[in-house]
């Protein structure tokens, strides 16, 4: 299997900016790319963050671009959706007992389950995974096969990263979560939510976060009084998982600037 991970777009209505940058150019650009050189992607998954204060005219933007892609879509929540908005223009995505929108993803070999750390209480930032979000992933992965790689997908990572600003907003549930991923821990976990390019391994598990798509976290591990954002180039991640692992390559969309031959002229 094969996927693309886009997080955090931040939609806002139509043409509008976030921060001197227009969320539907970037992931237009985005999606431009996937279809370019990697439409043999078996699908999209956004990780979160899909709007930036959760209306339903972002929601209906971010449906008008997805209408252009080649690729089938999967939408996962971030602390910045609300779910009622959310199904109003989603209304076909998957939930659970509750309205949680978790669901898994089926492929050859491979399970992905995406998970709903959404609070959804408007200010409230911090990751929640309530008991019935957590019995639904053991009912989950209890139910895939052990031959089969297994990815878990959350918005919030549950662990600290000595960035004091995005560790006051984790996952507040992260000792439950690893109870439950104790039993079989996941051959890659893969977040969104701090808006950095950040890999390494949490209590014996291989984790990756992306890189924020329309703007990014300055990447610095003392407190600041505001959280300071910086614009770069955003990444899309191709996850690929073979017979015996799963690897995950980044892809500037915009920074890219020039191809040359390795056996060209040097000058």
């Amino acid at each position: 299997m094969r996927f693309i991970q886009i997080t955090d777009v931040h939609f806002v209505p139509g043409t509008a900016l976030l921060y001197g940058t227009s969320p539907k150019t970037r992931l237009t650009e985005g999606l431009a790319l996937v279809d370019a050189e990697h439409a043999d992607a078996d699908f999209i998954l956004i990780t979160g963050d899909l709007a930036h204060h959760g209306e339903v005219a972002a929601y209906e933007t971010l449906r008008d671009v997805l209408a252009e892609s080649a690729l089938p879509v999967h939408l996962m929540m971030g602390n910045h959706d609300s779910r009622a908005p959310f199904r109003r223009v989603f209304s076909d995505q998957p939930e659970i007992d509750g309205g949680f929108v978790q669901f898994a993803i089926e492929g050859e070999g491979v399970r992905v389950l995406c998970l709903d750390s959404l609070n959804d209480i408007p200010g409230d930032h911090v990751g929640r995974l309530c008991p019935a979000r957590l019995d639904w992933l053991d009912q989950e992965i209890a139910a895939t096969p052990s031959d089969k790689t297994l990815v878990v997908a959350c918005h919030h990572p549950p662990f600290d990263l000595g960035m004091p600003n995005m560790d006051e907003i984790k996952l507040a549930d992260g000792d439950a979560l690893f109870e439950v991923l104790s039993r079989r821990k996941p051959d890659q976990m893969i977040f969104g939510h701090v808006h950095r390019p950040i890999c390494g391994v949490w209590r014996g598990i291989p984790f990756h976060i992306q890189r924020g798509f329309n703007h990014q976290v300055s990447l610095t591990f003392r407190r600041e009084p505001v959280l300071q954002f910086t614009e770069e180039a955003p990444d899309i991640a191709l996850v690929r998982t073979t017979g015996d692992g799963v690897q995950i390559f980044t892809r500037s969309v915009g920074g890219e600037h020039r191809y040359f031959p390795a056996n060209g002229a040097e000058t």
